[in-house]
């Protein structure tokens, strides 16, 4: 759920009926009424005004919703009416809250106002909401929309009914996206970046840009406004440039052109989808209502050293006073991002699949996505290390190769550790040492879901929460394999769990991590009162060779619903094991080979050896056809064996005709472990009875 703080005090709104003029809830100003849209289509509030007074009035709805299944019924608009019912402002979508209203407006005359909140889109369903209505300041944007981190910045505030005022802001140390609230209940949105501001030239020329990185600020003041900006590039050197505008509550679709000394086109990137903008889990229905997707964001590789002009312009023609924008320009840099991200039955968030939640004397690991945005990843290994953790509590990750996008992050608690949160961000650290990793962790949280859709509504956090909780009923772990498990093989790992006293009930379990040419079997259930079971992988003939991790995840059945996601759901994890895939042990081949009704005969098998392995192994002929069997054991073979034959007999009831797809299994034992190998691909023809013994067969 959210929470959301008003700089006002709150109220309720009153019982009693207020859907009419005459019915109208009266309120003071400065106040937040904390209200619900029922069946009826309009609620009434009266205020008192002077002449000359600010009337600010800004509707949270479609911000504040938390529910997993919803959509048009938290539309809302607003309407002021003057004392005798006239309308004198109204406002239903803006650039700043997109669908829910904003109005700042001043009054002319001394008596009362009328707020209307009404819907947009006639769904009559219990529709939260609240309201302020104030007398405070309401700027809309800022020129220019940011400044250097750490750095104190002349900010001009646009959009206030009042006129435009100045403030001066202390930017954050942090570079990233930050508000200025003033007196208003929302703030506006800002930038912190590491690097100089410019803003465009007063004088409408073109502005001269001496140094990059840089951040190009401006106004497309006019619907046919464009600004060009010069400067100077390397060839082959690529260049981050992006745009902030809509995503800080600007009108305007911005577009830019960079052109060559020649007057040649050489970019012209328009929207930018929600990866190239840095956000990335949650999917979003035409960008889930996020005005980033406007705003363009490419890397650009100049194609020779020179001039170059960019340009912005605006292509939706509703360029004005607050159609500002900024353009950061910078080398692509080293990054890592870290995100949580689950999907669950209609997208509806489940902080129990992508929670951290982490029972006492016990562990939990869930899977962050590691994804390649527009930056440059690490050319080396890398840590994960968490900050912020409890006391008591510990990461667990394996080391992390280059250009992986899924890895498991385990934390583990002790005993001791006491139950509650914390908020917790995870940054990488090169294994040599040697370099600079710029580190970002990100989860978006979706709230008014559709069935077989995207998010409409997200919260989106830059830290991670974390709960130490009361013990699992339960532990769960598995043996580390001791042999490899081999391309086209399977390899069968005990599980065990060990209960806690009083705990009985049975336990599912499943694989929390592996790589995806890696198939394990189903969740399986270990039953009521048992502590074992055998969990079976095999491996495609093109999995990854070397190591990787493997983790198991497990929960209680007791008291829980299928596709349970909150309550009761008490859930563990395996340590993080280590398995190794490997190249196949041997390859089998056979060439095309015939057998007749009535007939005994040798089918032989080449073996090419590609893995070591000690002792012998077990070979078994799979896909023989109904009345054609093996005779006598199955054959073994050795690291020297050069052949494996096997002695096949055909009976009156064999099918006639060329059998395609034999196979053969090879069973190895390593360290005590029993690793399955299939391999080949052998034809057999099965022709009728000799004549001289025919039987019958034409």
């Amino acid at each position: 759920g959210t929470f959301h703080v008003a700089p006002f005090p709150t109220i309720a709104e009153a019982a009693e009926p207020n859907d009419l003029l005459q019915q109208a809830m009266p309120v003071a100003t400065n106040i937040t009424v904390n209200g619900m849209l029922g069946r009826d289509p309009e609620d009434y509030f009266r205020v008192a005004v002077k002449a000359g007074q600010r009337l600010a009035v800004e509707l949270d709805s479609v911000r504040i919703a938390d529910q997993g299944y919803g959509g048009s019924e938290f539309d809302l608009a607003v309407r002021i009416l003057n004392a005798d019912g006239r309308e004198i402002a109204s406002n239903d979508d803006n650039a700043l809250h997109l669908q829910d209203p904003v109005i700042a407006m001043e009054i002319n005359y001394d008596g009362d106002a009328f707020v209307v909140v009404r819907r947009s889109v006639n769904q009559p369903q219990q529709t939260p909401y609240a309201i302020h209505i104030g007398t405070n300041r309401r700027a809309l944007v800022a020129f220019p929309p940011g400044g250097p981190s750490g750095k104190t910045q002349s900010l001009r505030m646009i959009g206030d009914p009042g006129g435009d005022f100045e403030v001066d802001l202390a930017i954050p140390e942090s570079a990233g996206d930050f508000e200025y609230f003033g007196e208003a209940p929302s703030g506006v949105p800002l930038r912190s970046s590491p690097f100089a501001n410019l803003l465009e030239s007063s004088d409408g020329t073109d502005t001269p840009v001496q140094q990059l990185p840089i951040a190009l600020n401006g106004i497309i003041d006019r619907h046919d406004d464009i600004d060009r900006f010069l400067l100077s590039a390397t060839k082959d050197q690529p260049l981050h440039v992006r745009v902030f505008s809509a995503a800080l509550g600007s009108p305007i679709d911005p577009l830019i052109r960079i052109r060559n000394a020649a007057g040649e086109i050489e970019l012209l990137p328009d929207d930018a989808s929600l990866p190239d903008r840095d956000v990335f889990g949650t999917s979003y229905r035409a960008g889930g209502g996020r005005p980033e997707i406007l705003d363009p964001s490419i890397i650009w590789t100049p194609k020779a050293d020179g001039d170059y002009v960019l340009e912005i312009a605006d292509s939706s023609g509703a360029g004005g006073p607050t159609g500002v924008y900024r353009v950061e320009i910078q080398a692509p840099r080293t990054l890592v991002q870290t995100v949580l991200w689950s999907r669950t039955f209609d997208w509806a968030e489940s902080t129990r699949v992508t929670g951290l939640a982490i029972p006492q004397e016990g562990r939990w690991t869930v899977n962050v996505s590691l994804p390649n945005g527009q930056w440059n990843r690490p050319t080396g290994e890398f840590d994960l290390i968490a900050h912020g953790l409890p006391e008591g509590v510990r990461l667990v990750s394996p080391r992390i190769k280059p250009g992986v996008s899924l890895w498991p992050v385990q934390f583990e608690a002790n005993a001791d550790a006491k139950p509650g949160g914390a908020v917790i961000m995870l940054s990488a650290k090169s294994a040599e040492g040697t370099s600079t990793i710029i580190s970002r962790s990100q989860e978006n949280i979706p709230f008014l879901n559709h069935s077989g859709g995207d998010a409409l509504h997200h919260v989106q956090v830059d830290r991670y929460v974390l709960g130490v909780t009361d013990p699992a009923p339960f532990t769960l772990d598995i043996e580390p394999p001791r042999a490899a498990l081999v391309r086209g093989g399977e390899l069968a790992i005990p599980v065990k769990i060990k209960r806690r006293e009083g705990f009985v009930s049975a336990v599912e379990y499943w694989v929390g991590f592996v790589d995806g040419a890696i198939s394990p079997q189903p969740p399986t259930t270990i039953a009521e009162g048992e502590t074992a079971s055998i969990l079976r992988l095999s491996a495609s003939a093109s999995a990854p060779l070397g190591d990787q991790p493997l983790v198991v995840l497990g929960r209680s059945l007791e008291g829980v619903i299928p596709r349970s996601l909150g309550a009761g759901d008490r859930r563990t994890s395996s340590e993080i094991v280590t398995l190794t895939v490997a190249e196949p042990y041997v390859e089998l081949a056979s060439q095309p080979a015939n057998l007749r009704r009535g007939e005994r005969k040798a089918f032989a098998w080449t073996v090419k050896h590609k893995t070591p392995f000690e002792g012998e192994a077990r070979v078994q002929l799979l896909g023989l056809p109904k009345g054609v069997s093996t005779i006598g054991d199955d054959p073994r073979l050795t690291k020297e064996s050069n052949e494996v034959v096997f002695e096949l007999e055909a009976t009156g009831e064999a099918l006639l005709g060329q059998v395609t797809g034999l196979g053969c299994e090879i069973l190895v034992s390593v360290a005590g472990q029993e690793v399955a190998q299939r391999t080949g691909r052998g034809t057999l023809r099965i022709d009728p009875f000799a004549a001289a013994d025919s039987g019958g067969d034409k």
